[in-house]
């Protein structure tokens, strides 16, 4: 792994953690199974209290990258990871689809609710990222007399 040093200058690396791994695509199968054991083990630099960190020389990862088995178990992980991202997009969409027409049958308007009636909170789904059943309470601003 070569990467840009603090003066601009490439330094190879001589061994990638599973955080490194997970960024060039692995997963943890993959690791176990075409890497096996760690190299090297070293205390953990955040907490001497978790586990140690596993440590894999980039010669022997580049090698098993280079491999059949990996491309395969790698483009079926990558077809995995774009179905649960479109069945995320259509859970999301069913459920802002049920929220629609709840509101309409409701009637969701204003006239419904009697003059001194607080406003119920809205319910919107955060960022895109999050899991769908991740939701947000927004409060609409008082309203004061007419």
């Amino acid at each position: 792994m070569v990467t840009a040093g603090e003066s601009g200058a490439k330094v190879r690396r001589g061994h990638v953690s599973i955080a490194g791994l997970r960024a060039r695509g692995w997963t943890a199968e993959l690791v176990r199974r075409l890497l096996g054991e760690p190299d090297l083990l070293r205390v953990n630099p955040y907490s001497a209290s978790a586990p140690r960190t596993r440590l894999y020389r980039v010669e022997r990862v580049e090698a098993a990258e280079q491999s059949a088995e990996f491309r395969a178990v790698a483009a079926a992980a990558v077809r995995r990871s774009i179905a649960a991202r479109a069945a995320v997009g259509r859970r999301r969409r069913e459920l802002s689809a049920r929220v629609a027409v709840a509101r309409r049958e409701a009637g969701d308007g204003a006239s419904d609710r009697p003059s001194g009636a607080v406003a119920e909170p809205e319910i919107r789904m955060r960022r895109p990222g999050r899991a769908p059943d991740d939701q947000e309470v927004v409060h609409p601003p008082p309203q004061g007399p007419p």
